[in-house]
């Protein structure tokens, strides 16, 4: 049920919009903001009963409204815009294609034809290396061999492999603080 003074102040809205709506344009910039903040006060004033007789029913309007723009302001900034939707939207595929598996399969089996025709000690020493990640120091003692042997067959495998793929640089050398490995 709508008491006496919610039936007051909307008739007073409606009597004094065009007032509240070129105020509210000035203080918010906007007349759509305007209109939406004083359709919003309509509602509300719909909805709620004011239980007091309101001494400046024109002021008490005007900041009913205000608030409500603010209130819409507020809750508008939590949403993405367009352009935030579409950035977002737009996030690349980061699954490979069909052709780079299938040439990522085959590089893998190339490198493993490589890698079975090499010596079996240089094979250890790649797979300690670069599987295990073991160091060169400690490669040349479970060998008996020096570091710098160790670093020569890393390399000469290495250029074995970047040969058995077109030349193509796939296996850097790592840089440790105890030496290349």
């Amino acid at each position: 049920m709508v008491t006496e003074a919610t039936a007051r102040l909307r008739g007073h809205l409606v009597e004094k919009y065009e007032f509240l709506l070129l105020r509210l344009s000035a203080r918010l910039g906007s007349r759509e903001q305007a209109r939406d903040a004083l359709q919003d006060a309509y509602v509300k004033l719909s909805h709620t009963e004011a239980r007091d007789e309101v001494r400046h029913p024109t002021a008490y309007l005007f900041r009913m409204a205000m608030n409500l723009a603010s209130n819409a302001r507020r809750r508008d900034r939590r949403l993405l815009g367009f352009d935030e939707v579409a950035a977002l939207l737009d996030i690349p595929d980061e699954q490979p294609d069909p052709a780079a598996v299938i040439e990522a399969r085959s590089e893998l089996s190339r490198i493993k034809t490589a890698m079975a025709d090499m010596s079996p000690r240089r094979r250890e020493i790649c797979e300690a290396a670069w599987v295990d990640g073991v160091s060169t120091q400690e490669i040349a003692d479970r060998h008996g061999l020096a570091q710098r042997t160790v670093q020569l067959e890393l390399q000469q495998a290495a250029k074995a492999l970047q040969q058995v793929l077109d030349g193509a640089a796939i296996i850097p050398l790592r840089r440790r603080e105890d030496g290349v490995s």
